[in-house]
């Protein structure tokens, strides 16, 4: 995924016809970077920005698109700890700036 890649996800279809097809989501008003992120709680990712190796590292980490994460330490403009599937992650501000989420 590049920065100028439009917001598309891929669903497979379960059953008789399994195949893939393209859909386009819309990415939610209310949705900010991680960063910018004051309170702690439980954050829903809604984007990831970056390079296709930003996006592999991200997703290796579990930090994709519909993950609920808490965030454990809100510092805006510095690190910030996420816990995400039972683990802990430090993530420095250029990362958290590019991870968009929404409250949930």
């Amino acid at each position: 995924m590049t920065k100028n890649h439009p917001d598309i996800s891929c669903h497979c279809l379960q059953g008789n016809d399994q195949h893939c097809f393209l859909q386009k989501k819309p990415f939610p008003v209310d949705a900010h970077p991680l960063s910018e992120f004051c309170c702690s709680g439980r954050v829903k990712v809604c984007k990831i920005n970056g390079d296709r190796k930003t996006c592999a590292r991200m997703a290796n980490l579990g930090l994709i698109p519909g993950t609920v994460m808490e965030l454990l330490c809100p510092h805006q403009g510095r690190q910030c700890m996420v816990k995400v599937n039972g683990g802990t992650i430090s993530l420095d501000s250029l990362t958290a700036d590019n991870i968009f989420v929404t409250a949930v």
